[in-house]
C-alpha cells in the first residue's frame, strides 16, 4: 500500500466531512459511516473498486488504531463491513503482439519509441512498472556467464526479496540500439500509459473488448478497442499469462512476478478453464 493511496483516502474522507458538515471520530466509525461513505463516493461517480479500495485503506488504519489502543471501536470489523470490489476487464498481450510491437519502427517519434521500449522491458521481465521503469546499468550482474537484471522489488521491500531477470536477446538489442546499451531512462507512468495507447493504434489493434463495471452506483457495459486498454500493467500481465501458456510452472513464474500464492496468481492472469486445462494437459500429467 502506497503513502499516495493513503492521501487519497485521507482526501475522500475529508470531502466526507464537508459534505455531511460534521467531524470523524473513532467512535463515529459504524454501519452508518459505511452506507453514507459508499452513497458520497457514488454521488460522486467512483468506481466501485476505487471505493473499496478507501474502505480498505481505512479498515488498514483503524486495525492500527486499535492495536495501539487509539480506540476500542471494532464495529468496522463487522462482515457487512466489507470491501467491495469486482472482477474488471483486464487485456494481454500474446508473444506474437509483443513481437509486433517490438519491430515496429518508431524511428520518427523517439518519446513514443522510448515508451515502447520501456514497455517491452516489462513484457520481459515479468516486474511491476515501479521496477521495469528506470532500470539501470548499475542493476546488471553476470551469473555463469549470463546477464541479470538485479532487482529488489519495491512492493516487497519490507521482505528485501531481490529477483534476478535474465537479459532476453531482445534486451539487448533494444539496449544496444537506441539506449548506449544501457536499459531505457525512466518517464513518468501517465506518459508511458498515453503514449503505449499510440503504439497499439498505430498497430491498428482495433479488437472491441466488452468491458463491463461499475461506476456511481450504476452498472455499465460498452465496447472498448484494444489497444485503448493496454497501460503500464498490460507488461506485467503479458508476461505471466504467456508464461503460464507456454508451459512454464506457476512457482517458476510467481518467483519473477512476485505473486506470493497461486490463488493470488490466477485471478491475476485470468486465464480461460479451457486454457488451464490445456496447460495442465501439457504438464504431462494425463496420457493422451
Amino acid at each position: 500500500m502506497t503513502a499516495r493511496s493513503y492521501k487519497q483516502t485521507k482526501k475522500r474522507l475529508e470531502g466526507y466531512e464537508k459534505h455531511f458538515n460534521k467531524k470523524l471520530m473513532f467512535d463515529y466509525i459504524n454501519m452508518n459511516f459505511y452506507n453514507e461513505f459508499n452513497t458520497f463516493m457514488e454521488s460522486k461517480k467512483y468506481a466501485l473498486n476505487t471505493i473499496g479500495k478507501h474502505i480498505k485503506n481505512l479498515k488498514t488504519f483503524l486495525n492500527y488504531a486499535l492495536a495501539e489502543g487509539y480506540t476500542n471501536n471494532q464495529k468496522f470489523k463487522s462482515n457487512d463491513f466489507e470491501v467491495l470490489k469486482e472482477i474488471t476487464t483486464e487485456i494481454y498481450l500474446t508473444d506474437a503482439e509483443i513481437k509486433e510491437m517490438f519491430e515496429k519502427d518508431l524511428s520518427k517519434y523517439p518519446e513514443v519509441e522510448l515508451a515502447r521500449d520501456i514497455f517491452l522491458m516489462g513484457c520481459y521481465t515479468g516486474q511491476r512498472i515501479s521496477d521495469y521503469n528506470g532500470l539501470s546499468e548499475n542493476d546488471i550482474i553476470e551469473i555463469d556467464g549470463y546477464r541479470y537484471f538485479e532487482i529488489k522489488q519495491k512492493k516487497n521491500k519490507k521482505f528485501h526479496r531481490i529477483v534476478n531477470c535474465p537479459i532476453t536477446k531482445e534486451m539487448q538489442e533494444i539496449m544496444d540500439k537506441r539506449h548506449n546499451g544501457k536499459p531505457p531512462r525512466r518517464i513518468a507512468e501517465a506518459i508511458l500509459n498515453d503514449y503505449i495507447k499510440q503504439v497499439g493504434q498505430m498497430l491498428e489493434w482495433y479488437t472491441l473488448v466488452k468491458c463491463e463495471y461499475t461506476k456511481g452506483g450504476i452498472e455499465y457495459s460498452e465496447m472498448i478497442p484494444k489497444y485503448d486498454l493496454i497501460k503500464s500493467h498490460t507488461a506485467r500481465r503479458s508476461f505471466c499469462t504467456n508464461k503460464y501458456k507456454a508451459g512454464m510452472s506457476v512457482f517458476d513464474i510467481m518467483l519473477f512476478s512476485g505473486h506470493t500464492t497461486e490463488k493470488e496468481f490466477y485471478k491475476y492472469i485470468r486465464i480461460k478453464d479451457q486454457e488451464r486445462a490445456a496447460h495442465i494437459v501439457k504438464s504431462g500429467f494425463f496420457n493422451v
